[in-house]
């Protein structure tokens, strides 16, 4: 595309042969016609574009989370950006068109911030539990950083907290995905400093519940 302030025939908008004029805030510009190309996708396209789709539909619900884990992540992109990086290179699995995502290995939160300690879950009723190990002594620091919570059942739409519960409290609640009893739920937790620095910790798998 390129700019121009005027033709030999003055300015013109509309297309002549392969290339096209038209305004844009008040500039002249010109840029040719895109190439288009009759030839069907390769496996290897088809196969990249099919883990884009499951990536892209498997994030969209836990967008707010993906916004505060992957946003120290790299300058260069969108924490969306890396966060579906993330999950195509490592937590995606299986062959072109049988993929899925590997629960057990879902990332969902990457930072340097102080981990999670031991931290365990279980069902309870509607809610699942988490319980994790706070250290007076040696976790000070650290006992205001707010609390996230995930819990995802392969299929359902996904649940998740945000800062409701911070680390000193060593115990948080949220409700369980909304399916049948029996289904398996996967639970993740990580820290969030809920200040102006947006540190988070590397999330963790804190276990499997199954719903009652």
């Amino acid at each position: 595309m390129g700019t121009y302030i005027k033709g030999i025939n003055g300015r013109f908008t509309g297309k002549v042969g392969s290339t096209v004029g038209s305004q844009w805030k008040g500039i002249s510009v010109m840029k040719s016609l895109p190439d288009f190309s009759n030839h069907k996708a390769s496996k290897k396209q088809l196969a990249h574009r099919a883990k884009f789709r499951l990536a892209t539909k498997f994030l969209q619900p836990l967008y707010p989370v993906i916004q505060l884990g992957f946003k120290n992540q790299d300058s260069l992109k969108s924490p969306q950006n890396a966060a579906m990086s993330e999950l195509m290179k490592y937590t995606i699995e299986g062959e072109y068109p049988d993929y899925k995502v590997n629960l057990n290995n879902l990332v969902l939160a990457v930072g340097s911030l102080k981990g999670t300690n031991r931290p365990k879950v279980e069902a309870n009723g509607e809610e699942v539990v988490f319980t994790w190990r706070y250290n007076a002594s040696s976790d000070e620091m650290f006992k205001d950083n707010g609390v996230i919570l995930v819990a995802i059942a392969e299929g359902y739409y996904p649940e998740y907290t945000i800062g409701q519960n911070v680390r000193s409290d060593g115990t948080a609640s949220m409700y369980l995905p909304d399916a049948p009893a029996g289904t398996v739920v996967h639970c993740y937790i990580a820290f969030a400093a809920m200040d102006d620095t947006n540190r988070v910790s590397n999330s963790v798998h804190a276990g499997t519940v199954i719903i009652p």
